[in-house]
């Protein structure tokens, strides 16, 4: 390094040959370099910072001698609640996610479980611990939501600079086990519908079976999606964001056909005294029947199970399956491919066609 007479206290010249500034040498030469300065902070560290030209340089140096900042300690940003973090996000999700109920849940159980906690006081030890627990009262799928949920959470806040770490970051999601097939049997369909309290009752069960509706496609299904003349139901937006067409059976066909339609087309199917959702019915009436059938571990969701199920041991191909139900990927689809009539014993039979067209193969040639 090379000090020159710069004339002003802290700036100096360094010699590169790579710089951005020329200088004139005594000798009458020239040699390329840049301007540097230099000053002390409070905590007695000496620091030095490239500037480029000497005027600049002149100007800086007098700042960084009465600021006197030192890079080596930054101040700390500013310690933000991580209830009040979520509680922003969820403002903020509320106008556009379709989870927002569910990311509601899973922040209440957060927000709860580090209450007077910053964002850069949780460790990721913490949230292991606290995963640990979790699993003695809920399903391993409940707790990765809500893993997912917080790490969620801190990417936001990381991008938005109100921490730099995400303690979530490094933990490895449970294991789930395999997806859930409950579907209902003739005998249980028989018992569930004259269970049911109503012959009003009967015809919703009855559309669920046999359209594979979602709680929310069937609560929310109006009459401006039901098209008597193509003969489809239509699912404006889906579970995966996307418009879906049901087509009608027959039985759907002739039971939407009975019921009675209100002339405003945006009116729905089946409403509730208050033709608003029939939250009641789904969670109540439902449930009710279930258990006076005594019929064990089936829920409303079931419905849609059943619906696979029943076209899989039908001999539907999967591909069509996922489509009339509005799942995403076959893998969603896979869990109802072991229903197939025959799928598995058709393919391992295939030894004995293979080991018999070898014997036929060999007899031919020998003669």
């Amino acid at each position: 390094m090379k000090l020159a007479e710069s004339g002003t206290r802290g700036v100096f010249w360094r010699r590169n040959l790579r710089g951005t500034q020329e200088q004139r040498l005594r000798s009458g030469g020239r040699e390329r370099g840049d301007w540097w300065v230099r000053w002390a902070c409070p905590h007695g560290h000496l620091h030095r910072a490239l500037v480029g030209p000497k005027s600049l340089a002149s100007e800086e140096s007098d700042r960084r001698r009465v600021e006197r900042p030192c890079p080596l300690r930054k101040p700390k940003p500013a310690s933000y609640l991580l209830a009040d973090v979520i509680r922003e996000y969820l403002d903020e999700a509320k106008s556009y996610k379709r989870s927002y109920r569910d990311d509601a849940r899973y922040g209440r159980v957060w927000a709860e479980r580090f209450a007077g906690r910053t964002l850069d006081e949780i460790t990721p030890g913490e949230v292991e611990k606290i995963r640990a627990e979790r699993l003695a009262t809920v399903k391993a799928s409940t707790v990765n939501r809500e893993v997912g949920f917080l790490r969620h959470v801190f990417n936001v806040a990381v991008r938005d600079g109100k921490t730099d770490r995400n303690p979530v970051s490094k933990l490895k999601m449970l294991r789930e086990p395999s997806g859930r097939v409950r579907y209902l049997t003739d005998e249980e369909e028989t018992r569930l519908m004259a269970a049911l309290p109503s012959n009003a009752d009967r015809p919703r069960v009855l559309v669920l079976l046999q359209t594979g509706l979602r709680k929310s496609e069937f609560l929310g299904l109006r009459w401006k999606h039901v098209d008597f003349k193509a003969g489809v139901l239509t699912i404006p937006r889906s579970k995966n964001g996307e418009t879906r067409h049901v087509p009608m059976t027959s039985a759907v066909r002739a039971v939407l056909s009975r019921l009675p339609r209100s002339l405003d087309a945006s009116a729905l199917v089946f409403p509730n005294s208050a033709g608003g959702h029939d939250l009641r019915w789904a969670e109540k009436t439902f449930p009710g029947a279930v258990s006076a059938a005594q019929i064990e571990d089936f829920r409303l969701h079931d419905t849609r199970h059943t619906f696979a199920s029943r076209l899989a041991m039908a001999g539907v191909d999967l591909l069509t399956i996922k489509d009339l139900g509005g799942w995403k990927s076959l893998a969603m689809v896979a869990r109802y491919s072991h229903l197939s009539p025959g799928h598995r014993h058709s393919a391992i039979e295939r030894l004995v066609t293979r080991r018999t067209g070898q014997e036929t193969a060999q007899a031919v040639g020998t003669e």
